[in-house]
């Protein structure tokens, strides 16, 4: 209870509470204003089959057929093909992105975005942050020229007949980037409580030994001591032993009384 009363004491103090809250505020804008502003911008794209379907000419028992779409599923099996094949450090270097560096890129099935949860097909959503406005929609941009290039080489590399290429349709296009803020709240918000705690913790320190020094100068044999002050005399009673008064001697050097002159 004292802990906190003297909290509170100390936060209606004119010279300690307003100043380590506005030491906060200040800290908390600085931190603001000094992080970096984070930009993200994403596209969303589906794979698709050609119109004639997967075989060159259905027509014929031995046509041509596109290897990837001979799954079961083939459209979301060659997405995954995708997804893995450009979340590689390889892949990320290519489009510039480099580890620890002010640019991100994140590229998969769509799972983490919030808007698209529930859907289950042959998504790839690529997602780009940045710290620089421009860079965030570039690094989406080669992210997809990226995927479709990486698409028609396998497919090539599969002996599939050109006139079943699956293609890559953008679903929504490279968007604007858009200012993440919330972060750099979140942050302000850290350092002003941090620092006001602090502040308040240092005051209260600060307090409690004044209040310790005063206590040492109002009691000094108490703390002399350690707490236990000399007890009062006890008042004399008829059985204690009589006070015998002894008066002090002058001596003349040589050890015997000194002789004294006789009055007159």
């Amino acid at each position: 209870m004292d802990f906190w009363k003297t909290v509170l004491g100390l936060v209606r103090r004119k010279f300690i509470g307003p100043p380590v809250i506005a030491t906060g505020l200040l800290v908390g804008a600085l931190v603001f204003f000094l992080l970096p502003t984070h930009y993200q911008s994403s596209a969303f794209m589906v794979l698709t089959t050609p119109a004639a379907g997967g075989t060159q000419d259905p027509s014929k028992n031995t046509g041509l057929t596109n290897p990837l779409l001979q799954f079961n599923d083939g459209l979301r099996t060659t997405a995954a093909i995708l997804i893995q094949s450009m979340n590689t450090p390889e892949a990320f270097a290519s489009l510039g992105v480099v580890e620890h560096g002010p640019t991100k890129v994140l590229i998969n099935d769509g799972s983490t975005n919030p808007d698209l949860l529930g859907t289950n097909g042959p998504f790839v959503y690529v997602e780009g942050d940045s710290t620089s406005y421009e860079e965030a929609r570039g690094v989406v941009v080669r992210g997809q020229k990226k995927i479709r290039d990486e698409l028609v080489t396998r497919q090539k590399e599969l002996g599939a007949p050109e006139s079943t290429f699956i293609s890559v349709v953008d679903v929504v296009s490279a968007s604007e980037p858009e200012a993440l803020l919330m972060d750099k709240f979140q942050a302000a918000a850290v350092a002003f409580v941090l620092t006001v705690l602090l502040g308040f913790a240092g005051a209260y320190g600060w307090e409690r030994t004044v209040v310790a020094r005063s206590r040492r100068k109002k009691w000094p044999a108490e703390d002399a001591d350690h707490g236990a002050a000399t007890p009062p005399a006890r008042p004399r009673t008829q059985f204690d032993p009589p006070t015998v008064k002894i008066t002090p001697v002058a001596s003349n050097g040589n050890g015997a009384p000194a002789k004294t002159k006789p009055k007159n």
